[in-house]
This record gives C-alpha cells, structure tokens and sequence, in this order.
C-alpha cells in the first residue's frame, strides 16, 4: 500500500512545473535509516495521498469549469459574427419614393391574395429554422458531421468554426484541438414541445459527447453574455493560478532535501519502504516459530567479521533477542553461487 501511495505521489509531482526529486543518494540515507519509523511514515503517507487526492479533484472541478466558460466563450463570438454576417447581407431600407410605390401595388391587390399571403406567412411561420450549438474535438468533426447528414438524411446543415487556442482535458490533462459547430435544421413543431429531428439531433450530440451551449436569441443578447463570460473565464483562471500555487507549496515540501547531501523527503521515504520490504522478504525464507532459522551462502574469508557484527547487534538488544551463526563444515551437495562483490 505505501509503494501505491508513492508511485501516485511522485507521478502527480511530475505535473508540477518545476518539481524536481533529488535521488541517488543512498549511503546518505542507510547512514540515517533508523530516524524513520514505519508507523509514522504509512500515517505521513496516508495523509499526503488523502491531500493529492483532493488537490487532484479541486483541479478537475476548477478545469471543468474555466472550460465550460471559455467554450460558450467561443460559441458566443461565433454567433456574433454570423449574426453580423446576415445583417449585412440584408437589402437597406427602401427610399420613401419606393415606399409609395409600394403602397400603391398593395393597394391594387385583391383581398383574397392578402389572405392568401396571410396564410403563406402562418405556414412560415410554423416552419421555422433552429440551431443547436456546441463544442467538438476536431479529431471527431468530420465523423460528427457525416454522423448527423445521414440520420437527418441531409435535412441538417453544421457549420464548423475552428478554435485555435488549445484548451486542456480536465481529466486527463492533454492538450486538445476543439472547434464550435452549430447545427441549422427546419423545427416542425407545436408549442413548447421538443420535435422528433431536434430529439434526434440531442441524441447524437450525447453519443459524441459533445458539449452543447444555447444559441443567443439575438446579436446584442450574445454581446451582453460574452462580456459576462469574459469576466467568468478571468475568474476561473484567477482560481487556477491560486491553486496551482498551493499545490507548488506543499510539492516543495516533499521534494526538498531531508537532510543536508541527502535526498528529497519522498525519495528517502521510498528507499525506506525498499528496506522495509527487503527485511520482510529476508524474515520469510527464515524456519521456526521461538527460534528462527535460515540457510544462507556467505563468503568464508568474511565468517569472523559476520560473527563479531551477530554479537555485536545480540549485546545491543540487552537480552531480547539473540543471533548466531553456525557453520556447515561438511562439503556441500550443491555449487556454491558466484561471489560478486
């Protein structure tokens, strides 16, 4: 468990600008290995990882949300330049000669055309035009737009307006190219309910995953909502840095050196877990329940020197525990492992 704890920790120190662990320093840390208890480093440990953990959290939430800002961002400033694209496309206004003009042809109509017109204009206006807007990785636009011609079977038409600026995954972190679409289709429906090609549309949207946004009624309604968006993203960022910066603080603790000449903090709790497993993996090749016992291999030149380290460590422990080495003089049946230095 502490080895999970400190894999995650140093691959989360690695997203931090400018963390770096200080390593390769092992004799600095066997010479001070006894200062670290194994209770006091798994609490230590524990705690760090509950603070990642939501460190990690409060970055995704803040992510999330800069983006939903800066995504409708986009999508208001790509109405506002459509909207004003189709203004100045409008004929002007005609001149009051062309006015009476007018008036006179409109007046010589007969009454039946008016109603006639009058019908024309309430069928218009029950078939109206709608849009449904949104953002879109560019990797999936052009599989999004062959997706939506042919379950509308060519009745929708999408527009795509490249993103430039990159915009960062909240969950994974990667860096993605992303671009504003807005759909027009014909809206056959009656009163507030949603119409079959609009619910078909939604589906698809859902399936791709996209993130939709609401289409501004009008130009002056899209330049209010960016104005406030603008103010929301600067918000958010503000927030971020200020995390960020938090985050760096309690990095630096655990990448600053323990010691003088030694390690980082974490690099000197890893080395400890190493040992601590080492031990317990040597603990279980040993036999016996009181009495533990254990065959080994040791250099013969070296067996004094092992034997006077055995009764020094037994003195130390003032009767508690004890070791012993106990030389096999017979000759052995297997071939003795290659010595290395």
């Amino acid at each position: 468990e502490m080895e999970r704890i400190l894999r995650f920790l140093l691959e989360e120190l690695t997203k931090v600008p400018g963390a770096e662990v200080v390593k390769n320093n092992v004799d600095a840390f066997l010479d001070n290995a006894d200062i670290y208890k194994l209770d006091e480093v798994e609490a230590r440990l524990k705690q760090i990882h509950n603070d990642f953990i939501q460190f990690k959290e409060n970055n995704t939430l803040l992510l999330g949300r800069r983006n939903a800002a800066l995504e409708e961002r986009y999508v208001m400033q790509t109405a506002i330049a459509s909207m004003a694209h189709v203004s100045a496309s409008r004929p002007s206004r005609p001149s009051y000669a062309e006015d009476e003009e007018h008036f006179e042809f409109a007046a010589s109509r007969s009454l039946l055309d008016d109603e006639e017109g009058a019908s024309t204009s309430r069928r218009t206006l029950e078939t109206m035009f709608s849009n449904i807007a949104g953002v879109i990785p560019q990797e999936d636009q052009d599989r999004f737009a062959r997706t939506l011609f042919r379950a509308t079977r060519g009745n929708t038409f999408t527009h795509f307006q490249q993103i430039f600026e990159p915009i960062q995954d909240p969950k994974t972190g990667r860096e993605l190219h992303k671009s504003v679409f807005v759909i027009y289709f014909q809206d056959h429906r009656m009163g507030s309910s949603v119409s079959a090609m609009s619910e078909k549309i939604n589906k698809i949207c859902n399936s791709f995953g996209v993130n939709t946004y609401r289409w501004p009624p009008s130009r002056q309604a899209a330049q209010e909502h960016l104005q406030t968006l603008k103010s929301q993203v600067e918000d958010q960022e503000r927030l971020l840095r200020a995390h960020e910066s938090f985050v760096r603080s309690e990095a630096a603790a655990l990448i600053e050196p323990a010691r003088r000449g030694s390690d980082s903090l974490i690099e000197e709790w890893r080395l400890f877990c190493v040992k601590e497993k080492s031990i317990y993996v040597t603990l279980n090749l040993f036999e016996g329940n009181m009495n533990l016992r254990a065959n080994c291999w040791y250099p013969e030149a070296e067996e004094d020197q092992i034997r006077a380290m055995l009764i020094q460590s037994s003195s130390s422990q003032h009767g508690h525990s004890s070791a012993m080495l106990v030389s096999d003089r017979t000759p052995p049946r297997k071939q003795p492992p290659t010595y290395i230095r």
